[in-house]
């Protein structure tokens, strides 16, 4: 349990006596004055799965004047007026806040288990588990989503906009982590690092033969100088891997235009030229609708042999299958990702991670566990944007100066910011 005090939060055990946590935990604030206990929760299962340039005034499609005008329910005993539920724990510790409150800390939680333990939130902290729009109508207090991440893909704005709900995220809170991880990925990609690892300690093929060369059955894996990298995704993190693999010495470095784009912009190259030209495909764009399968059958053939391809974005803008088939029959050299379509996976969630009882592993695949962003840096980054947004709000600062509007704010005062 975490007790909130005026210094931060202090720990205690909560446990059975097998150890393992049976329920959320519960704090109150340092301003309430009667602890309550929440109910016990078992352990949940596994998760599933902006930057203002102008504001936009959508129209009222759907009426919520039944959310806006009804009072709410009068919130159970002993919570305060404001109510934090965090739904993911897990990924990191939350920051103490300044205001009165009480909180529930749910490490992990399925989105079946959405709705009823966000009922009595007015504030609900989510990272990659959808808060839907069936979820809110059961969270009649509800005034803030803010998201402990970057991605917000899966939250309705346009939803969120009209029932007044505020929604904040951690925008380019990890873009130093993720790019960086983008090179390793890279590096352990085209030196198939784990792959001779694996060999080194699993078979005795490097010391009968004398060398692990023939590894690379084409021949010798190309050096920085010689690639080109192509970058879909022009942001912020975009730019920070362009600055980067300039830096470690890449060849050329080009920067693709949307897909299907009838014009290209200054110092953009066309989409189907990026898929004809890089031997590194970075794939660092927003999931959206028309990102899905960004790349599938007809890119992957397209490509040249030694090209390899690394999504630290969103699982779902490559195609799993296909990517899966182009490695086994060798149409590009290799691919990475730090995302996949169904996380947290295991064997035989998908196609690029089979059960290995049935079929073999995809190859020359290096595959992380979406954890690009895992830093030090990030997660004070995280906490302290976190804490900014929800304070804001509380406080009614969130448009206080452009800055903060920059870094937090997607929805807010009936107004989608983009």
């Amino acid at each position: 349990m975490l007790i909130a005090t005026s210094r931060g939060f202090k720990r205690f055990s909560a446990c059975t006596k097998t150890g393992a946590l049976q329920s959320p935990t519960h704090i109150i604030s340092r301003s309430a004055t009667t602890p309550t206990t929440a109910r016990p929760v078992k352990q949940a299962g596994p998760l599933s799965t902006a930057r203002p340039s102008q504001l936009l005034h959508l129209p009222q499609a759907r009426n919520y004047s039944h959310t806006s005008k009804m009072a709410p329910p009068p919130l159970p005993a002993g919570m305060s007026k404001h109510h934090i539920v965090v739904l993911e724990g897990v990924h990191a510790e939350m920051p103490p806040f300044d205001f009165p409150h009480t909180i529930d800390i749910h490490q992990r939680t399925r989105p079946d288990q959405v709705a009823e333990r966000i009922k009595n939130a007015t504030v609900v902290i989510a990272c990659v588990v959808p808060v839907t729009p069936s979820d809110m109508d059961a969270a009649p207090h509800l005034g803030i989503l803010a998201v402990m991440a970057v991605g917000i893909h899966w939250v309705d704005k346009a939803d969120c906009m009209r029932r007044g709900v505020t929604v904040t995220n951690c925008r380019a809170g990890n873009v130093d982590a993720v790019s960086e991880h983008f090179l390793g990925l890279y590096f352990a990609s085209r030196k198939r690092i784990v792959q001779v690892h694996n060999t080194v300690t699993q078979t005795d093929e490097w010391h009968d033969k004398g060398t692990l060369t023939k590894l690379w059955p084409s021949g010798p894996p190309l050096g920085c100088r010689q690639e080109t990298l192509g970058i879909m995704g022009y942001g912020t993190l975009g730019k920070r891997i362009a600055q980067l693999c300039r830096a470690v010495g890449f060849g050329e470095v080009l920067i693709s235009e949307r897909k299907n784009a009838t014009t290209i912009r200054e110092g953009r190259v066309s989409f189907d030229d990026i898929i004809r030209r890089a031997s590194v495909i970075c794939v660092c764009v927003p999931k959206e609708d028309d990102t899905l399968d960004l790349i599938a059958q007809k890119e992957l053939k397209a490509m040249r042999p030694e090209a390899l391809v690394i999504n630290v974005a969103r699982g779902g803008i490559v195609n799993e299958t296909d990517l899966a088939r182009a490695l086994r029959e060798g149409w590009i050299s290799g691919a990475a990702a730090d995302v996949l379509e169904i996380e947290p996976a295991a064997p035989g969630s998908g196609p690029l991670t089979p059960n290995l009882t049935k079929e073999t592993a995809v190859p020359n695949l290096t595959i992380s566990s979406h954890i690009a962003w895992f830093t030090q840096t990030t997660i004070q980054t995280y906490q302290r944007l976190l804490k900014e947004g929800i304070e804001g709000w509380v406080n009614g600062t969130l448009q206080e100066s452009k800055d903060k509007v920059q870094d937090v704010v997607v929805v807010h005062n009936g107004k989608m910011w983009n």
